[in-house]
C-alpha cells in the first residue's frame, strides 16, 4: 500500500495542478532504509524502492509544469519506536550517523518546499 498510495496521491496532485493551471508545485516522498536494508521485509523494502523510483519519474515527467519531486530517506528517526538496542546499533554502525528527531526531518521537507529549492529535483536526500 505504501507505493500505491503515494502513486495515487502524485497522480491526483498532477491532475489538480494542471486543472488549476498552477505554475509550480512540490512533491516530497518519505522513504527509509536503502536498497539493501530490508532483506527480511521484502514487501516493505520493495514499496520504499518503488516510492523512490516513482518520485524520480515524477521529477522528469512533471518538470514542465514547474513541479519539483524529491524523496527523503532520513536516518533512524525517533518517532517513539527507538529502543536502547536500536540506539546501540546506531552508535556501533559505520553508516548511521545519529538518531534524528522528527523536527530535523521536517526541516528538510520545509526546505524542499521553499523557493530556495526551485532547482532541487530528482534527488533522494
Amino acid at each position: 500500500m505504501d507505493a500505491r498510495g503515494s502513486a495515487l496521491m502524485v497522480a491526483e496532485f498532477a491532475t489538480r495542478h494542471r486543472a488549476r493551471r498552477a505554475t509550480w508545485g512540490r512533491i516530497v516522498g518519505l522513504s527509509s532504509g536503502g536498497p539493501n536494508d530490508f532483506p527480511e521485509e521484502v514487501s516493505y523494502g520493495a514499496a520504499k524502492a518503488a516510492l523512490e523510483n516513482m518520485t524520480m519519474s515524477a521529477a522528469f515527467e512533471l518538470a514542465d509544469l514547474g513541479i519539483t519531486a524529491n524523496a527523503i530517506r532520513p536516518p533512524v528517526t525517533d518517532t517513539g519506536w527507538v529502543t536502547p538496542t536500536v540506539e546501540d546499533a546506531v552508535r556501533e554502525s559505520d553508516d548511521l550517523f545519529h538518531i534524528a528527531q522528527p523536527d530535523e526531518v521536517a526541516d528538510v521537507v520545509v526546505f524542499l518546499c521553499s523557493d530556495a529549492a526551485t532547482l532541487v529535483t530528482g534527488n533522494v536526500l
